[in-house]
């Protein structure tokens, strides 16, 4: 079996002798701790740095030496004196982190367009639980952006940066000799194909290139779903499923890549190497995100085929608008490391860095609303007002949070790109879960606000063939959701969902 590769990781710079040693603390939900393992914790080992896990939910923490909300004792920031702390977006639990200790919010994902205009558009959220945010491109300054923080701050600071993932898997992709691997990086399962598709293509791969081992990284929590996929290829010398630590161990050996299309893996494969790698389309991909990726596949009978064609593209070199495409969405690509170093030096000696790009805050501390309901009538007027994209890191110590914001997210990605989309209320212990229903999924009932001729055309005959495939006929507690043209509606939309499941009467 493929032995994992060695890593090392040369210095330069500016912050070469300053003195890094001592503790940090990376506080993300337990399906984003592997962030930990693929950039910081390597980097700030080497030069004397101990980490320190908290998971930001009630999961079990998944190392011996991690901590989680539950178990948090009341001197934890004491007992540590943590130099810095690390998390993912917006991942930090509401006045969790003291203010004296600089909070510097990574990327969870990997974008393939330029990742500040989404982020001083749209997506300012995720910059408000936070002091810097190192950015995967250089920001544009000037634009007309405005964070709601949480930290008492006048400003939050863009560091353009890149991506140190990216520059990591690049750099030990060229060096490794070795290219025996096909590697297949698998989304959730509730996006992705089922495990009994995967283990068709991992079979094919199998049979089809003798010369290569297969390789499959679950996402990150659901490795038990793989239980099966195990079974059935028990004693096949040539398969290893991966679980746990970085997905780094093996890519750099990998002569393709399979990858679901909403993994992040995926996309970093595709722009660190150069070289082409096989999509496995979910569910519900936007058809416009096809044009993103090179090879699509639909069955399992086009895999031979396609592979083939991603090995004979790695004998001749990298793909020159991949190449294009790394250097126009990274900063100064190969140079994460230097600049992590630098930033982080001039941060830790309570100084701004002079590539920072300032975006002003709105404090919303302050409102200390009395009741949970105070919170929500605050969240309703701010919809109305039409900061919805702002209002959510209110509700970050509401019991459920996670469900509203994963849905929001989903919600307000698939209206912009003008995709229908389902909404399934579910009745659970102790109240109510938020769902996105997926294509193939008929459990009832939807939530629906109107009036539906605001869809225009396209949408009353989506509800129209679904109404015939799954519902048989709307009724007035089966409704459907679907994309807006304007923020108006969709504000309106999202309000109401509010007050019918959260706000008491």
């Amino acid at each position: 079996m493929p032995s994992e590769c060695p890593s090392s990781m040369p210095l330069s710079g500016h912050a070469d002798r300053f003195d890094f040693s001592g503790n940090y603390l990376f506080v993300a939900e337990r399906l984003r701790m592997h962030r930990l393992d693929e950039s910081l914790r390597p980097l700030l080992e080497a030069r004397g740095g101990r980490i320190v896990r908290l998971q930001a939910d009630d999961q079990p923490s998944g190392t011996p030496d991690g901590w989680n909300l539950l178990n948090l004792p009341p001197d934890f920031f004491a007992r540590h004196a943590f130099r810095a702390a690390f998390t993912t977006d917006n991942s930090a639990p509401r006045a969790l982190v003291p203010p004296e200790v600089p909070l510097i919010a990574i990327p969870h994902a990997f974008w393939e367009t330029p990742q500040s205009e989404k982020i001083l558009g749209d997506w300012a959220a995720y910059l408000g639980n936070a002091d810097y945010y190192l950015t995967q491109d250089c920001p544009s300054p000037g634009r007309d952006a405005l964070v709601s923080s949480l930290r008492r701050r006048d400003a939050v600071y863009l560091l353009p940066f890149g991506s140190l993932k990216l520059d990591l898997l690049r750099e030990r992709w060229l060096a490794e000799p070795r290219k025996d691997i096909i590697m297949y990086c698998c989304g959730t399962t509730a996006h992705g194909c089922p495990v009994e598709e995967k283990l068709e293509l991992v079979r094919r791969c199998l049979r089809h290139f003798p010369q290569h081992h297969v390789v499959v990284r679950p996402f990150p929590g659901a490795e038990a779903a793989y239980a099966p996929l195990v079974e059935a290829l028990r004693g096949e010398e040539r398969f290893l499923l991966d679980t746990g630590g970085s997905s780094l161990r093996y890519l750099p050996r990998a002569a393709t890549l399979l990858y679901d299309s909403h993994t992040t893996a995926g996309r970093i494969f595709l722009i660190a190497t150069g070289q082409t790698a096989v999509c496995i389309p979910s569910l519900d991909m936007d058809p416009q995100d096809k044009a993103l990726h090179p090879c699509v596949i639909h069955s399992p009978d086009e895999l031979p085929a396609a592979v083939a064609a991603c090995l004979a593209q790695l004998e001749q070199g990298e793909v020159p608008e991949l190449r294009r495409l790394r250097e126009s969405i990274l900063y100064r690509p190969g140079e994460s490391r230097r600049l992590f170093w630098d930033y982080l030096a001039c941060l830790l000696q309570q100084n701004v860095p002079p590539q920072a790009i300032a975006v002003p805050c709105e404090y919303i501390g302050d409102c200390r609303p009395a009741s949970r309901n105070d919170e929500l009538a605050l969240l309703l007027r701010r919809l109305a007002a039409g900061a919805v994209e702002r209002s959510y890191n209110l509700f970050r110590d509401c019991p459920f949070y996670n469900s509203l914001e994963a849905f929001y997210r989903t919600l307000r990605r698939r209206a912009e790109k003008r995709l229908p989309c389902l909404v399934r209320l579910t009745q659970r212990q102790g109240g109510h879960k938020l769902g996105i229903c997926r294509e193939g999924e008929d459990d009832l009932p939807f939530l629906c606000w109107g009036p539906l001729n605001s869809y225009g055309p396209s949408g009353l005959m989506y509800i129209q063939t679904h109404a015939t495939q799954r519902l048989a006929a709307p009724t007035d507690d089966c409704a459907i959701l679907l994309p807006d043209r304007n923020k108006e509606l969709f504000c309106q939309a999202f309000a109401e969902l509010i007050r019918a499941i959260y706000v008491t009467p």
